[in-house]
């Protein structure tokens, strides 16, 4: 064999195995969407299926992959922060790394935990070579979180530990899961089991979908779960920055239906709070507007006003005649909802969305108000679209019976 064709071939097999092993990492490592499903013979599985003394569980396959994707996407999961302290009692975007990485380079990725706080599990079936590599560097710096041992996290007591592949870090017991039975689910990008309902949200197992059009949380009881792709959902009316309803049977001749509207084109924070609408067909208690009891001490009046068939309130007049003029487009987005009865109803635009809460909530931190829970809420659901750094809409349905979620956000000039 001449020398010119040694060298030929010498330099392909260089570059098979420069292209192999970028395919290894691109595969296995680089932040990308990256399904999969829960293994009866891995723990962490067991623990989503198993631990039900802890009402909030949440498993996510190849973690270190999937949350880097949706930090591309969506923006810095930082902002996150206020939700997880908020369900949890405690800061996961502020957990410590793992090494080098942020999350630990895994099949996957269970967190479960109670709502008071007194118990946390963080659990990964961490890649054997990384496992050993991590314990070992962990050993010679004296790193408990990669070693294993007891960790002081914000002033609490966490016990790190390795067991049959699986790397763990708990405050509190951890739950003993041995023959729990791990259902056969198709392969999604993050699973969420809830043992009791979450505000408006039903008990249940959810999953998280990620496609080319964006992606969605929906009931996983939803058996075949259609693609994104083949969902047809009316556009959020213009003007409109976001609506949230509720509604009764629509078969019922006195059916109800009950709005929240943050209209759009506030000129500032002090603006957005006479930009807020509630809408009211039929009989019922109606909603508020955000802090009504609160503001009617500090002298402000609500306005009121009726519109083929709907009733309506705002603090400033203007709004009222502003969305009477949209109340038919806001009627159509209800009843193209698959629901019989809608128990919750969100649409948004994000980027006017995102802007209107975050005027709204400035508004009310201004005025000389106590902290009430409706002023938390409106807050976190601030923070979370300001954390949600990206364009496009986001549209949540809850209702039927057994009661369901399914929830999209997609990207623009995705239809």
């Amino acid at each position: 064999m001449s020398r010119p064709v040694r060298s030929y071939l010498g330099l392909g097999a260089m570059v098979l195995m420069v292209s192999a092993l970028f395919g290894h990492w691109y595969y296995w490592y680089a932040p990308r969407a990256h399904s999969g499903s829960p293994r009866s013979k891995d723990s962490t599985a067991r623990i989503l299926f198993g631990a039900t003394d802890l009402p909030l569980r949440l498993w996510i396959p190849f973690p270190h992959q999937n949350l880097g994707a949706l930090e591309r996407t969506v923006g810095d999961l930082e902002g996150l922060s206020g939700i997880s302290s908020y369900l949890v009692d405690q800061d996961l975007a502020a957990l410590p790394s793992f090494g080098p990485f942020r999350l630990p380079p895994a099949r996957d990725l269970v967190v479960a935990g109670s709502s008071d706080g007194d118990r946390l599990v963080v659990a990964a079936s961490v890649y054997p070579l990384v496992g050993w590599l991590g314990r070992l560097a962990g050993r010679l710096a004296g790193n408990a979180w990669l070693a294993g041992g007891s960790v002081e996290l914000h002033g609490r007591t966490v016990q790190v530990e390795w067991r049959d592949g699986m790397w763990s870090a708990a405050q509190g017991e951890i739950p003993r899961t041995v023959g729990q039975r791990v259902p056969e689910l198709s392969p999604s990008h993050a699973l969420l089991s809830l043992e009791q309902p979450l505000g408006s949200v039903p008990k249940g197992l959810y999953r998280l979908d990620v496609e080319t059009r964006g992606w969605r949380v929906a009931s996983a009881a939803l058996d075949p779960v259609r693609p994104v792709d083949s969902q047809v959902r009316p556009p959020l009316p213009p003007g409109l920055a976001l609506v949230a309803a509720s509604t009764s049977s629509k078969e019922a001749v006195d059916s109800m239906a009950r709005t929240f509207v943050l209209l759009s084109g506030a000129d500032g924070a002090s603006d957005q709070l006479t930009r807020a609408v509630v809408a009211q067909r039929g009989a019922g208690e109606p909603w508020r507007l955000p802090a009504e009891k609160l503001l009617s001490v500090l002298g402000y009046e609500v306005s009121r006003g009726n519109h083929d068939g709907w009733s309506l309130a705002a603090y400033d007049e203007a709004a009222i005649h502003e969305l009477a003029g949209r109340l038919s487009s806001i009627s159509a987005l209800l009843e193209s909802t698959d629901e019989a009865h809608l128990e919750l109803g969100i649409w948004m635009d994000l980027a006017e969305a995102r802007g209107a809460l975050n005027g709204l909530v400035g508004a009310l931190s201004a005025l000389p108000l106590p902290p009430t829970e409706q002023i938390q809420r409106w807050t976190m659901a601030a923070r979370a679209l300001t954390s949600l750094d990206s364009t496009g809409s986001l549209s949540l349905t809850i209702g039927g019976s057994p009661p369901r979620l399914e929830m999209w956000v997609e990207s623009p000039g995705s239809d």
